[in-house]
């Protein structure tokens, strides 16, 4: 039996090998509009707690929601993870300290005028279709109320095939608590456009909530 015939009865005795895509990849967007701004260190805890989660080999990125976000000029961080354990810790540490330096930046700064979720979106879109993982999730922390600027026109598809979204301290409005319609056609719009482009929309109403639906959603 030659080495290649080896190899494949092994695979069949353990019950296959492995094939294809493995490990995950993870686009944090962090919305830095107007008041909402205020809202990012508690982003950075979720940051924090995904690094926690990683293995070798996974890949996260994280970027800024701002006026024109479809640019890789607003990403904070992005790393694929080494597979080699003691690497990839200081690659995790590394990130760490850039999501800490932006988190501490932001608490001196106004919140940008316009918010570009759908080009925010549609970069960590792209961004992950280039990553081989199994799993891919895009985790937004914004309030989900897009205002674009004068001459911006966002009328596309997300290319979101197999990406699950969690959308993540979504705030309502004083005139959504009035009315809740208002705030469950807005979730319903959204998700329309996620799913459109082949991903999962998945509200999170409780930050404490995320780890379990992100387990519940692979």
């Amino acid at each position: 039996m030659n080495g290649k015939h080896a190899v494949l009865a092994i695979c069949l005795l353990l019950g296959g090998c492995a094939t294809g895509p493995q490990g995950r990849a993870v686009y944090v967007l962090v919305d830095i509009s107007g008041s909402y701004i205020h809202a990012v260190p508690k982003a950075g805890r979720i940051i924090r707690y995904m690094l926690g989660t990683l293995e070798p080999g996974d890949t996260i990125a994280v970027a800024r929601i701002t006026s024109l976000s479809f640019t890789n000029k607003d990403r904070v961080a992005a790393v694929t993870l080494s597979h080699q354990p003691a690497q990839a810790d200081t690659e995790k540490r590394a990130v760490a300290a850039r999501v800490a330096a932006f988190v501490k930046a932001m608490g001196h700064r106004s919140g940008t005028a316009y918010t570009d979720i759908s080009g925010a979106l549609l970069e960590a879109g792209h961004f992950l279709t280039g990553v081989a993982a199994a799993h891919k999730d895009i985790i937004i922390v914004s309030d989900m109320r897009e205002d674009l600027p004068p001459g911006a026109v966002r009328h596309f598809n997300f290319p979101l095939k197999g990406v699950n979204v969690f959308a993540v301290n979504v705030i309502k409005s004083r005139g959504e608590n009035l009315d809740p319609a208002h705030y469950l056609v807005r979730m319903r719009r959204w998700k329309s456009r996620v799913v459109q482009g082949g991903g999962h929309f998945i509200l999170v109403h409780q930050l404490a909530r995320l780890p379990a639906l992100m387990r519940a959603n692979p």
